[in-house]
């Protein structure tokens, strides 16, 4: 079954990427490693995401190429915090005893999917791993490396007091897909319902925005996976500052504000908390604030959301309101 299913999936990658096409990949996939050059003057970035069946997902709502998309999402947004460019992927596959035929159309499907949008932002599978799942449930781990111009990262732990700190996009719809996909019956009107479920399934990586951040200054940058409450506390820790930011700004839409009179989920709770948008979250001084909000309007079809400032002091405050109150790392745990 192994060979049959590696096999499978190389023919699926290589039919949607030639192996050669990007310059440095040496040897990909069919060999013990995958030889890989980086660009001169360039630093290498890793980093790695599992989903396991009953966890993260559930193939009663993800069909495989929607999971593969996914899988290739999560990773390529943290490459797109760095301010990186996404080169290679190794894919592990933890199989269930349900999905052991290498011939299934799944596997054709979910590698189609995973293929196809890594190839979007420029990254090729070159190898990976597979395994019997002892649980009997689907895991998938992907592992990305990306590459940066030397000391062009964008990290967590840049940002300085009189920051302003900036979303790339609407919070809190992914959460409330996944509310819709898991209550199967709703009354919400069917465009609301597939805006905020499609946020859930097939999310955006923000690479083209994560290299105009790195060119235009940003001081810190952190994707939303977890929730603002806590992927931005991780940057006011990181820099040792006091991040607040305030409910009036936060970037709430009409379709959540809808679906969430329905559900009777607090628009305001799924936005800080929710987490898996997988928008960008970022601190910039304010001399470079009103140039960058220009150039990256272009990008985002819109204006980026400006939610709150970096002061002095620790952690994460929310300014509603009449109070201020601390949600420091009140978001999504695993």
């Amino acid at each position: 079954m192994e060979l049959e299913l590696i096999e499978k999936i190389r023919q699926t990658a290589e039919a949607i990427e030639p192996p050669k096409k990007w310059v440095g990949l040496n040897k990909g996939i069919g060999d013990d490693c995958a030889e890989l050059s980086p660009s001169p003057g360039h630093k290498i970035l890793l980093t790695t995401d599992t989903m396991v069946e009953g966890v993260h997902f559930s193939l009663s709502y993800f069909d495989p190429y929607h999971l593969g998309r996914r899988l290739a999402a999560v990773n390529l947004s943290d490459i797109a915090a760095m301010g990186s460019v996404p080169r290679a992927a190794l894919l592990n596959i933890e199989v269930p005893r349900y999905l052991k035929d290498p011939a299934s159309t799944f596997w054709k499907r979910f590698a189609l999917g995973l293929v196809g949008r890594l190839k979007e932002f420029g990254a090729v599978l070159v190898g990976g791993d597979t395994v019997a799942s002892p649980c009997n449930r689907l895991g998938l781990t992907l592992t990305l490396t990306g590459e940066v111009e030397k000391g062009g990262a964008l990290y967590r732990n840049g940002a300085s007091v009189g920051d302003m700190i900036y979303c790339s996009g609407y919070l809190g719809e992914s959460a409330c897909g996944l509310l819709l996909l898991k209550k199967r019956r709703s009354t919400l009107p069917f465009a609301i319902k597939k805006r905020l479920i499609q946020r859930h399934l097939d999310p955006e990586p923000r690479i083209p925005l994560g290299r105009l951040l790195k060119e235009m200054g940003a001081t810190s940058a952190i994707d939303v996976s977890d929730g603002i409450a806590t992927d931005i506390a991780h940057i006011a820790r990181g820099s040792g500052v006091k991040a607040v930011i305030e409910e009036k700004r936060l970037p709430i839409s009409r379709a959540l504000k809808r679906a969430c009179r329905e559900t009777g989920v607090s628009p305001t709770k799924l936005a800080i908390s929710g987490g898996e948008d997988f928008e960008l979250v970022w601190t910039i001084s304010p001399k470079k604030a009103l140039e960058a909000e220009r150039r990256l309007s272009a990008i985002l079809g819109h204006a980026p959301f400006l939610i709150g400032r970096i002061k002095r002091g620790k952690g994460l405050w929310l300014k509603g309101e009449g109070r201020t109150r601390e949600i420091t790392f009140t978001g999504y745990e695993h």
